[in-house]
């Protein structure tokens, strides 16, 4: 059954990115998005997070789920590149839609060094309004050290196209603080 389940998974996760990027000319980046200090999430205690919290770092807001391959395989270079880049301002965090129950279990198997907290419904419409309009796992979105959505990413985001974003928000901060 977990098979059937994973299969699914792909194939809606396949149709998602193609539909997408058959129907976009770019990323899209919504401008009534809300920004991250307008969203409070619940950890896996159940105790509420503002996204705010970590304003002032690159926020890489992950979504994603224990049930989606491409999501799991993608989380331990999100663990290196934590521990490689957390010290310089970047913040990833974890929103799973999934059940709390499931994510725990899947968290003792594979931990993680950023905070995951859990999405529901409301996070499911604030992914649409990030620019997921097909709800595709994963889906992740970058936010600036002032909390501006700069770039959004359907699938499974490599290191590669992740370093070339956060760097590119390091250059912007330097340069801001220079003048």
């Amino acid at each position: 059954m977990k098979l059937l389940y994973g299969l699914l998974a792909l194939a809606a996760l396949l149709l998602g990115i193609f539909a997408q990027h058959w129907l976009d000319t770019g990323p899209t980046v919504s401008r009534n998005a809300e920004t991250p200090e307008q969203v409070t999430l619940r950890d896996l205690d159940g105790n509420p997070h503002d996204i705010a919290e970590w304003k002032g770092n690159v926020i890489v807001l992950n979504f994603w789920a224990t049930w989606c391959p491409p999501c799991r395989e993608e989380m331990p270079e999100f663990v290196r590149l934590q521990t490689e880049l957390g010290e310089k301002g970047v913040q990833f965090i974890g929103v799973a839609i999934d059940e709390s129950e499931a994510v725990q279990e899947f968290l003792k198997e594979t931990p993680v060094n950023y905070p995951i907290l859990l999405g529901d419904e409301s996070a499911v419409a604030w992914a649409e309004s990030l620019g997921n309009r097909l709800n595709a796992l994963p889906f992740s979105a970058v936010f600036d050290r002032n909390g501006q959505l700069v770039d959004v990413h359907t699938g499974p985001f490599s290191r590669e196209q992740l370093m070339k974003v956060v760097e590119s928000l390091f250059r912007v901060d330097v340069s801001s603080k220079s003048h």
